[in-house]
């Protein structure tokens, strides 16, 4: 935060911010950012702000949507919450893990399938490129399975949860 930014803060919209975005309270920065201009944060609205922002982030579709995308994080709200958050928090982000991983084996399959047998490349490496397409054969199975048992847990959790 800039010392312009700290001069003209409303410390209620900053806490809000800060807790609608899913982020852990960043009032220490701020502190340690406005004191280089004598500014002090006002601890109160961030803090009411905040509160007021994790009441929109820590809601069970916010956290289940955030982690399909990767984002999120279901700790950074209170703890009391925290149990009934967590399941939706996992699911999304096994799915997420599952959906990447599925896809960097797809894309180096296709990169491997190619190099191993592109004639502009030495003999050894495209033997190295074989054989990491090989590897990524035999597991195969295995990836196709874990991602289509996300799925699977996916859809079922969303069916049972009413989202969509």
């Amino acid at each position: 935060m800039s010392l312009e930014q700290c001069k003209t803060a409303n410390w209620l919209v900053v806490g809000e911010k800060d807790g609608s975005d899913g982020r852990e309270r960043r009032l220490d920065q701020y502190l340690k950012a406005c004191s280089k201009g004598n500014i002090v944060p006002d601890q109160v609205l961030y803090e009411q702000g905040y509160q007021k922002g994790q009441r929109y982030y820590c809601q069970p579709d916010n956290i289940f949507y955030e982690a399909l995308k990767g984002n999120g994080n279901y700790q950074v709200c209170p703890v009391e919450n925290r149990a009934v958050l967590r399941p939706y928090y996992q699911v999304a982000h096994n799915y997420y893990n599952a959906e990447n991983e599925y896809q960097r084996y797809q894309d180096n399959f296709k990169e491997y399938a190619r190099k191993a047998y592109d004639d502009k490349l030495k003999q050894e490496e495209r033997d190295r490129y074989l054989k990491l397409f090989k590897d990524l054969q035999n597991n195969s199975d295995r990836m196709n399975r874990n991602y289509r048992d996300a799925i699977r847990v996916l859809e079922k959790f969303k069916y049972e949860h009413g989202l969509k």
